[in-house]
């Protein structure tokens, strides 16, 4: 065999050891920031078994940033009611954040914080300019399909609640509590259902106490996920002829927030 034609042989040799290295290659490295995103149509906004939006169906959306060190932040927007939050503008934004450790495969550890904002929602009482704005810690744990939360303010007005109802003295409602369960187990390929049971104590606050449970299912399809679900929350619309879980209108007629409630919503993920 000739010189030239061993040479040939030798480079197409290197050529051929090059391709299959790079083929043998390790893939890319996954980002340290991974992002996802929904938006939802709700046929009512429930925040703990509480209309928002008294008993109107509304749009919602989210975005979520998390790092690979465990480390995440989040924005999440809504419509409500202006009875629910007045003077404002008729919208939530919610910013958060947190860090989830995992333990082993099937339990992790998560602690933030939220802050809900109400756009200029706000209102007079004791001389005071009261807004609605609050922030919240949580502390939880997720295991497999359970999860179990508790969250406390941190905001000296709880969602702008700083008036007992029958003495109108003013109250902080500051390290007010919630404490909930969770468990979404998949009933088949596609189908979870979803149990949730809460317990909320306002701090000084106690006529407005309540717990709150819910059972649904949820059908996710490609990007679509749709639910339907039963709610209930157990506080009272008014006591002894004062009015606590009412939201008032500009008018003056009032809406109970509470009680039995029927939620479907609409997801569509990107």
């Amino acid at each position: 065999m000739s010189p030239k034609i061993l040479r040939l042989a030798a480079t197409c040799f290197a050529l051929a050891s090059g391709a299959a290295l790079a083929a043998d290659a390790a893939p890319a490295a996954a980002p340290d920031w991974t992002e996802s995103g929904n938006v939802t149509a709700v046929s009512d906004y429930l925040f703990r078994g509480i209309s928002q939006t008294q008993a109107k169906p509304t749009a919602q959306g989210n975005l979520d940033f998390t790092h690979a060190s465990g480390f995440y932040v989040g924005l999440f927007g809504s419509g409500v009611s202006h009875a629910a939050y007045n003077n404002g503008a008729g919208s939530e934004i919610d910013v958060y954040g947190g860090y989830r450790h995992n333990l082993n495969a099937d339990t992790v550890l998560d602690a933030g914080l939220v802050t809900y904002w109400f756009p200029g929602a706000h209102y007079t009482a004791g001389g005071k300019d009261i807004k609605y704005h609050t922030q919240e810690a949580k502390l939880g744990v997720n295991i497999g399909s359970f999860n179990a939360y508790g969250w406390v303010s941190l905001s000296r007005y709880w969602f702008g609640f700083a008036l007992q109802p029958n003495t109108g003295e003013l109250v902080d409602t500051r390290g007010t509590l919630y404490g909930e369960l969770n468990w979404n187990p998949e009933l088949a390929p596609g189908l979870n259902l979803n149990l949730h049971a809460g317990k909320q104590n306002v701090r000084h606050m106690s006529a407005f106490n309540f717990y709150d449970v819910k059972a649904g299912v949820t059908k996710t399809m490609d990007k679509w996920s749709f639910a339907a679900a039963a709610v209930y929350n157990s506080g009272d619309a008014s006591k002894n002829g004062t009015p606590l879980w009412t939201f008032f209108n500009a008018d003056g007629s009032g809406k109970n927030v509470v009680q039995k409630r029927l939620l479907v919503t609409a997801t569509r993920t990107f």
